[in-house]
């Protein structure tokens, strides 16, 4: 069973973190300049780049600890199609929490937008404006670490529970 966790936490962590550069290239490939100048990066990218990898962290370790309950829980209930089972819950842990991520996400984008402020992502990009960044990367942050329970909470009521007998 060790080895059984081993290997699954080790693949479902090479996944996820793939699955987040996978995520994070495409929400930031529409930047055109991300580079200044002087060939180095700017700021601002470097920011907003950093926020939506720690906020994605935060949720893969979300991840990785319901993982565990979900191998738990199939050794202990023990399906006939044991690997399927561990294959499928693993995936809808891993959806769920990229989804998540997603949502909070595009919820920065619309309060970013109704700030009084009238910017353009792809504008504030070009002028190295870090400071909006800075702000939208908190802001990001702080959703994904503040709401990391209710993912959790989430995660486990997907998971596959133990059913325990109840004698008299």
């Amino acid at each position: 069973m060790n080895s059984l966790k081993l290997i699954t936490i080790s693949c479902a962590i090479i996944t996820s973190f793939t699955l987040l550069m996978l995520i994070n290239y495409f929400l930031t490939k529409n930047f055109k300049s991300k580079l200044n100048n002087d060939g180095k990066l700017k700021i601002s990218f470097a920011i907003w780049y950093a926020a939506m990898f720690l906020a994605g962290a935060n949720i893969i370790s979300s991840i990785i600890s319901t993982i565990f309950e979900v191998i738990d829980n199939l050794v202990k209930i023990q399906p006939t199609k044991f690997y399927f089972e561990l294959i499928k819950a693993i995936s809808l842990v891993i959806g769920i929490g990229f989804i998540w991520f997603m949502l909070w996400f595009l919820v920065i984008k619309f309060l970013s937008k109704i700030i009084p402020i009238k910017a353009d992502e792809n504008e504030e990009m070009e002028e190295d404006n870090y400071g909006y960044f800075l702000v939208k990367g908190i802001m990001l942050i702080g959703l994904i670490f503040s709401l990391s329970p209710v993912l959790s909470l989430i995660l486990r009521a997907l998971i596959p529970n133990v059913e325990i007998p109840f004698y008299h």
